[in-house]
């Protein structure tokens, strides 16, 4: 399988705990920054790094951005530098388009010039850390966007020797489960069925919709 290559434009801290992750991942990074104090603080770790400035459409094709996957505006300073780059993106027939934004009332002009994902890293940030200490038992890994997210939660008492399709968690607290970690076990199973009864001290993986599933957890 051919490996993914993402393009990093902007090296800040977001950019490039952003660039040393994806490298991290077995995926191929081409970061581009106008700083070139930001360009060398990681250019031995990333496929690719150079000084350059996104908002040209002629310097994001000889770095070859062009050729990625996936780019992402990982800076936030200008709004126009960041609407001229998405311009720039779609012109070189990028797939997908995610920029960051710091103020909220530039997502939508963002989406309608090109993004397909705009990220407010603080407000996202700041939901998350909030839910974690609000309500520490459900463990959010991952959101997949403003409503839906993937958790580790324990069973509750009352679900303790009912099937998983009697306690119909979709219906009841908008989740899917996904797959189920027994006691003194490290590994998830994801081969179970509905008629699997759930034990004290079980966990499970599941897909959340809305927060209803958290309110379980509150009291």
């Amino acid at each position: 399988m051919r490996r993914k290559t993402i393009a990093v434009l902007g090296l800040g801290l977001f950019g490039t705990s952003l660039a040393r992750t994806l490298t991290k991942e077995n995926v191929d990074v081409i970061g581009m920054d106008k700083n070139m104090d930001h360009v060398e603080e990681i250019i031995d770790e990333v496929a690719q790094c150079l000084q350059g400035d996104f908002t040209k459409i002629d310097q994001l094709k000889d770095a070859g951005v062009g050729d990625c996957d996936i780019a992402v505006v990982a800076t936030s300073q200008r709004l126009e530098d960041t609407i001229l780059a998405i311009l720039h993106l779609q012109k070189l027939g990028i797939e997908k388009i995610i920029v960051k934004s710091k103020n909220a009332d530039y997502r939508d002009v963002l989406l309608k010039v090109g993004a397909d994902r705009v990220i407010l890293p603080e407000v996202e940030m700041g939901v998350r850390i909030a839910r974690e200490l609000s309500n520490p038992t459900v463990h959010e890994l991952i959101g997949l966007d403003h409503r839906n997210n993937i958790s580790i939660f324990p069973v509750k008492d009352k679900w303790i020797g009912k099937t998983i399709n009697q306690m119909n968690f979709r219906e009841k607290y908008g989740t899917n489960i996904i797959a189920i970690r027994k006691e003194n076990t490290e590994q998830f199973h994801v081969e179970f069925t509905g008629d699997y009864i759930i034990q004290e001290n079980d966990e499970f993986l599941g897909i959340s919709t809305g927060d209803t599933l958290r309110q379980q957890f509150r009291n």
